[in-house]
């Protein structure tokens, strides 16, 4: 009888452990999943050693840069999205020092530019006439492949925006020298940050 009873124990005392280990899990993920939602997600660098390489003085993605960007790239940022309730994709293009040579079309380039990524166009139709002008036009390219993909109806993604840092700053976040380096193919990349309109005040 003895012994029947401590079975028993045995077995109510197993059945609480079991009951605060799964409530302690329980708890843990939750936490977990509170503080990501705070949590600055981790950078996204698409650098031409990975092979997210452009043409010089070019911003038309190849079909290698479009296929990598699909099979992986797009995935990461809807996964990044979700775990850190991000609605903003914020994409950077960077260059190397190469002096840029191009014949500008003057001030023409921000409107043409502005027509790119609110109706599309042919991205190399659009003359920049520097590093800075060509790291947006990058920017700007990759917008228009990703933009159809990352904001969906059940995407958390709304807004998607450009920037460029042309060749001021170099592959470990400080600025440049401005010597020519254009044989670094760390510098030239494309960097992808997602970030959230709360953060910033904005009402969605």
């Amino acid at each position: 009888m003895k012994r029947r009873e401590n079975t028993t124990m045995q077995s109510e005392i197993f059945i609480i452990l079991m009951i605060v280990m799964i409530l302690l899990f329980i708890i843990t993920s939750l936490y977990l999943a509170q503080l990501k939602q705070h949590q600055q997600p981790p950078l996204i660098v698409l650098d031409e050693a990975q092979g997210y390489a452009f043409h010089s003085s070019s911003a038309i993605l190849n079909n290698q840069f479009k296929n990598q960007l699909t099979a992986t790239v797009v995935n990461k940022i809807q996964t990044f999205a979700k775990e850190h309730q991000c609605d903003i994709v914020e994409v950077y293009g960077y260059t190397d020092t190469q002096p840029f040579s191009k014949k500008s079309k003057g001030s023409r380039f921000d409107q043409e530019l502005h027509h790119c990524l609110t109706h599309g166009c042919d991205i190399d139709q659009i003359q920049a006439s520097s590093n800075l002008e060509l790291g947006m036009k990058r920017a700007v390219s990759v917008i228009g492949f990703l933009k159809p993909k990352l904001i969906t109806a059940d995407s958390p993604i709304k807004i998607i925006r450009p920037y460029s840092s042309g060749q001021f700053i170099n592959e470990k976040g400080e600025i440049s020298l401005l010597k020519n380096q254009s044989g670094n193919k760390l510098r030239r990349r494309i960097e992808i940050r997602l970030s959230r309109s709360r953060d910033l005040g904005l009402k969605r």
